[in-house]
């Protein structure tokens, strides 16, 4: 019989084969996910005002000390030189990071003097998701000086989610303890990157620039300051666990990026963020499908009623200044054929009822400065006890609504307090056109049944915001789903529901006891404010000036002779 002449292999030459070609593999993933991260790098815009940028950590390593923290707020150092392989070794979660430069001031002047040394840094984490990937770019600040909190140290994460083609679906961008996630198509992109906006100090992510007006958004949002195109991004591929290198030890830190000092300080939001892997209780990193269910989707339905709202106030001013031009041009004409009839008017009864309406119109100004409805909270107990009253919710002119809740330290929320409603929208400016209208109208006057209409009709005006914020706050219960949803998923606490019913079912005004986490009993009051029952008098005068004006004669008839 012939020997085959098929090559033989030994078992060893194969294991060697497999080898290679696992090796090969992985090598060959390695540079697909770098490709993938490098292709969606996001768009960054920050505003003029920013002093922070996304940066490497070693930054706030080599300027912090490690510290323990023990039950009574105070602190005792653990290691005075740490680096970012050697933080793998602290997992216990009583531990801190504290920057020694301390406040804000200084540590923006000494970031601003190496900013340009530094660079722009991103952390990328790629997570499979059954055939699909996510996408995420972390991005750490040294200091959050926000709206909300001001703290050391501040993490925020954009996820990118891919289907099992490598085709963008969804981006997620982080907000404070929330987020907000939107379609591909409806995200403004540079080619394939993702445009982001970053609010001033808090760095939470927006898709608009002109966003940060309402809902659980309270920043300060714009495109005119830094940009950073994704050339300028310098990206740092994350290890999974077991694979990482060891300069990367810092992943698995489980204290705080930052000072964490007194309970009270911690309720007044003076505490530094959990890292990557803790932050949210892990959920934003390991898994970002859950993160991305409990994210408020948004489109360009919404985007369109922000843009709405951010120009609300441009747009009014723009009709109301078409309106007073009509007004000016009929007043002229007016006193070209019939001469003007204002003097005619005062001389008459109707001067008298002016001048009871204008008071109303004066209270009416001075209702614009004052508080509307205020809900305050003054702790008994806890930290925060003694420090005197805290607003919960704020109705006035200037700022238009606020809302806040007691919540206490859920996720990486380093606050017992946390803004989830805003509508930042200057009421006041109503009015004051209304106002200046009326001048007009009074300048421009044919016959005192229309200007007794134009005071009757201020007066239901007046009525408004009393009437407005009764039927808000009966209605308040009904926002605590959503709050719930803008907060990542957390349950609303038992006692904040009990006190929103109680407030609903009682308006006008009253107080009651609480126990919160964190910030302990609480005494809460609440009512209407100065300025609404200043609207009141007002309706009410300019209701009587009007009745009184409307039976003034015909002004445009000539009088008859004795």
């Amino acid at each position: 019989m012939a020997r085959s002449t098929v090559p033989r292999f030994s078992f060893l030459t194969i294991l060697l084969m497999l080898v290679f070609a696992l090796t090969l593999q992985l090598k060959i993933d390695a540079q697909s996910d770098e490709q993938a991260a490098s292709r969606f790098s996001p768009v960054l815009h920050f505003t003029k005002d920013e002093k922070f940028y996304p940066m490497q950590i070693e930054y706030m390593v080599s300027n912090s000390i490690i510290k323990q923290r023990n039950p009574s707020g105070e602190a005792s150092v653990i290691d005075a030189s740490p680096t970012p392989s050697s933080l793998s070794r602290y997992t216990a979660n009583n531990l801190f990071l504290d920057h020694q430069l301390g406040n804000f001031e200084s540590i923006a002047s000494d970031y601003s003097s190496k900013a340009k040394g530094l660079g722009y840094h991103a952390y990328v984490k790629i997570t499979n998701v059954g055939s699909s990937k996510v996408i995420q770019y972390w991005l750490f600040y040294a200091y959050n000086n926000g709206p909300l909190n001001e703290h050391q140290g501040d993490f925020e994460v954009i996820q990118v989610f891919l289907d099992g083609a490598g085709s963008p679906q969804r981006v997620l961008l982080s907000q404070h303890s929330a987020g907000e996630n939107a379609a591909w198509e409806d995200v403004e992109k540079v080619e394939t990157h993702p445009v982001v906006y970053f609010a001033q100090g808090s760095h939470a992510n927006y898709f608009r620039s002109y966003q940060g007006k309402i809902g659980i958004e309270n920043d300060v949002v714009g495109a005119d300051g830094i940009t950073i195109m994704p050339n300028e991004l310098k990206l740092i591929m994350l290890g999974d666990v077991g694979n990482r290198p060891t300069e990367q030890g810092w992943l698995n830190f489980a204290g705080r990026w930052g000072y964490w000092g007194t309970d009270q300080e911690v309720a007044l939001g003076m505490a530094g963020p959990l890292g990557p892997a803790f932050n949210q209780n892990g959920i934003r990193w390991a898994q970002p499908q859950a993160y991305l269910n409990s994210t408020f989707a948004v489109d360009g339905n919404y985007f369109l009623l922000a843009w709405i709202v951010a120009n609300f106030l441009l747009l009014f001013l723009a009709y109301s200044l078409i309106r007073g031009l009509i007004k000016i041009a009929g007043i002229a004409r007016q006193a070209r054929k019939t001469g003007w009839l204002i003097g005619r008017f005062l001389k008459s009864r109707g001067a008298i009822g002016l001048l009871i309406a204008l008071m109303g119109v004066f209270a009416t100004l001075g209702a614009l400065t004052m508080p509307w409805y205020t809900v305050m909270a003054s702790s008994e107990t806890g930290p925060l006890a003694r420090q005197g009253g805290v607003t919960l919710m704020s109705i006035d002119g200037a700022n238009g609504v606020q809302l806040a809740l007691f919540l206490g330290t859920n996720g990486d929320s380093t606050s017992g307090f946390k803004t989830f409603f805003t509508a930042q929208m200057p009421f006041a400016i109503f009015f004051v056109v209304g106002i200046a209208l009326l001048v007009l109208d009074i300048i421009g006057v044919k016959n005192g049944r229309k200007i007794g209409r134009r005071f009757l009709s201020g007066a239901v005006s007046s009525l408004l915001p009393f009437v407005l914020i009764y039927i808000f706050v009966m209605q308040l219960p009904m926002l605590l789903p959503f709050a719930s949803s803008l907060l990542a998923g957390q349950a609303i606490p038992s006692g904040v529901e009990e006190l929103v019913r109680n407030i609903a079912s009682n308006p006008i005004s009253g107080s009651a006891r609480q126990q919160f986490p964190i910030v302990g009993l609480t005494t809460v009051s609440w009512g209407f404010g100065s300025g609404t029952y200043l609207f009141v008098a007002a309706a009410f005068l300019r209701l009587i000036g009007g009745l009184i004006i409307m039976a003034t004669p015909d002004l445009q008839k000539e009088p008859s002779e004795t």
